[in-house]
Parts: structure tokens; sequence; C-alpha cells
């Protein structure tokens, strides 16, 4: 069943969900997805290309059945939020993903998805729901790519003909029968022969059209990782100081996107502080300068070890770098002066490695000092 607006039955969902702030985008019934994504799945994550990223491992048991994660799920109601709004960063370079530089999309979009499983409770449409944002064993990008939605462009992320990919997925599992329904696209769209998502990437992480290893993926090196960046990525990463947007900003599908809502305004934060004030913030002010952000995922030190990254490939903050050498946690240390080395000031490197006694350390500052 397809038109511009959903059938009769669907009116009052629709009409809710805009009541909340959201776009009924479609509506599936909960059964099962195809075999051979369940099987693309598992052989992914077999490959060892999760990373770091052990919940996905639930995601690949579970993702393609909704009713083996929720039993009394009987159909889905699928949104997505865009939320492009030009590239930006902190004061005076260090970029930061598009979708990270307001607030934490999982409670935005979640809260209203929470408001609208209550109001269709309260209604007597559905007895129970469960708000569904990239935090749970379910594939939604799969879901979305079967309501038609998109579809599953070469950089494996989910392209909508008029947003590209700057749109965040949401679903409410409701136990409510839906039909199978979307409305249909403004024009007919496809990668085609296009590679340019491919041809961008500077760390080469994508094997083939279709197909991306995570760990060499700078949103995952910057945001998921946990211990040290590998010495051969780490100046391929740039000025990215947390996630990735080259494989989107080179799309040419969202190139011309709307007007953000005023859900994701930025946050203060990226004004006020430089890379170099990364450098010297303590746990209790990271918490609080970064409340509702979604730069607290990575923790402090990640942070502070991506912040001397990209201030070794932006030749600057020596004065920050030389106290950062000197921090407490190994992995900050490690990486200021791996970016020392970068820059070429090596003076305070030989200070620190005739008393440094972490292994992991010393070994990053004899190849800074060595190289």
């Amino acid at each position: 069943m397809v038109g511009d607006t959903p059938p009769e039955e669907l009116l009052p969902l629709h009409q809710m969900a805009q009541e909340v702030g959201l776009m009924l985008r479609g509506t599936l019934p909960a059964t099962p997805l195809e075999p051979e994504i369940e099987q693309r799945m598992q052989q992914w994550l077999q490959e060892g290309r999760a990373g770091e990223m052990e919940y996905l491992q639930k995601a690949g048991e579970l993702g393609a059945d909704l009713r083996q994660w929720k039993a009394w799920a009987r159909g889905a109601a699928l949104f997505a939020l865009p939320y492009y709004r030009g590239s930006g960063g902190f004061r005076d370079g260090g970029r930061v993903a598009q979708y990270a530089l307001g607030r934490d999309y999982h409670n935005v979009l979640g809260k209203k998805l929470e408001r609208l499983g209550k109001r269709l409770r309260q209604s007597g449409l559905a007895q129970r729901s469960r708000a569904v944002v990239d935090a749970a064993p379910v594939l939604e990008r799969e879901w979305a790519i079967r309501s038609g939605l998109g579809w599953r462009g070469k950089n494996t992320l989910l392209l909508h003909a008029e947003l590209g990919s700057w749109v965040l997925l949401g679903e409410l599992l409701l136990d409510w029968e839906l039909p199978s329904w979307s409305p249909p696209p403004a024009r007919q769209a496809s990668c085609g022969s296009c590679t340019r998502c491919l041809d961008a990437c500077p760390t080469a992480a994508f094997s083939a059209a279709y197909s991306l290893d995570p760990r060499r993926c700078i949103s995952y090196l910057t945001i998921e990782t946990r211990g040290p960046i590998p010495r051969a990525l780490r100046s391929k990463i740039g000025d990215w100081v947390f996630g990735c947007d080259i494989c989107q900003e080179v799309c040419p599908f969202g190139s011309q996107p709307p007007t953000p809502a005023d859900n994701w305004p930025i946050l203060p934060v990226f004004s006020q502080l430089r890379l170099e004030d990364l450098l010297h913030l303590n746990e209790q002010d990271f918490h609080k300068l970064f409340t509702g952000s979604p730069l607290r995922r990575p923790g402090l030190a990640a942070l502070q070890r991506n912040a001397c990254i990209v201030l070794g490939n932006l030749k600057r903050g020596v004065s920050a770098l030389e106290k950062a050498v000197f921090l407490p946690n190994p992995l900050v240390r490690a990486h200021a002066a791996w970016a020392l080395g970068e820059i070429g000031e090596l003076g305070v490197l030989h200070k620190v490695l005739t008393t440094e006694t972490d292994r992991f350390v010393r070994e990053e500052l004899e190849f800074a000092i060595e190289r």
C-alpha cells in the first residue's frame, strides 16, 4: 500500500507523530528480514570487523527478527530526523561530525518516540511500545531499506533521495499489526557509477563498494576505540577530533539539504574551547562542559588522545602537548609524545624518557625521538 499520505488506519499514528515533532516515514509488520541479511551480518562479525563494538554481537543475533528481542512486537513505525547543520568543531580548528555538534540524538529522538508511544497507549491504539534509537539489537538501516525510506549507499549508509545520509533513524515497536506502507520517493535515485565516497576516504576504510571495515574508519577510531590509535592511521585522521563526515560531504545526495531544525543547535562548548584547552580538563570539568553531548561517549582520556593527534597533524599546541606528556593517563602521554614528534619538538621527550616507566609510553617516546 503506497501513497502520499498514510492509509486511513495509520492517520492517528501520523497525526500523533506530528504533534510530538516527528514525521512518519513508514510502517512495517514485524516479520523477519531476509535470511541473506542475517548471513551477511554474521560473516561481517566473524571477520572481526566489529572491532571493540561488542554490542553489535547482540544485534547480529537478534536484529533480523524484532520478535526475538520483543516477543510482543507486531509492527514498527519508522522515523528519520534530518540533522544537517554544516561543518563545525572546536574554536580555531579540530572538526567534529555534524551529528555530534548538538545534543545527543539518542535523547532528542528517543524522547520524542517515547512521548509518541505514551500517546498511542493512552489512546488505546497500542498497549505496549518500545522506542529504539541506535542503542538496541535492531538492524535499523535494514528495516529502513525494506520500508523504502532509502537505499544502501556505497559507503554503507542509508541514502535518502533528498536528504542524502544526513538523517538519524528511529523506530517505535508496537503490539499493533501495522501494514507495510511508505510514501513514494520524490524521485528515483541510486549511486549508479559514482565512487566519490570510496575515493575520498583517507584511511581506505572501504575494501570495495558496500564494504566498510570500521577498524579503519575515522569515526570508529575516534569514538569506539578506547586504546591507542594505530600509528599508520594517525596522520590520516587529519583534523577530525570526533567522528568523520568525509564520505557524506562528497556525496551528491543531500548536498543541498534543508535548513536545520531547531532540534539541532550547536552546543556552546565548541565556541568556547580550543583543542589545547581539552588537554587541561579534569573529569569533573569534562562532564560539566559536555553535558548532553555525544562527545561524552569515548570519555575524557580518549578525547584528549584524539586532540593530541589532531594537534600533531596541525603542527601546533606545543606548550599544551609538553604538559600533556606528564598527565596521569598513559594513553594521553603516549599520543602527546607522538604529536610532539610530528611537530619536531623533541626536547621535553628526552627528559620524560629518563623517568617514564610505562612500556607503551616509552615505545612512543623512543619512536618519536628516533624518527
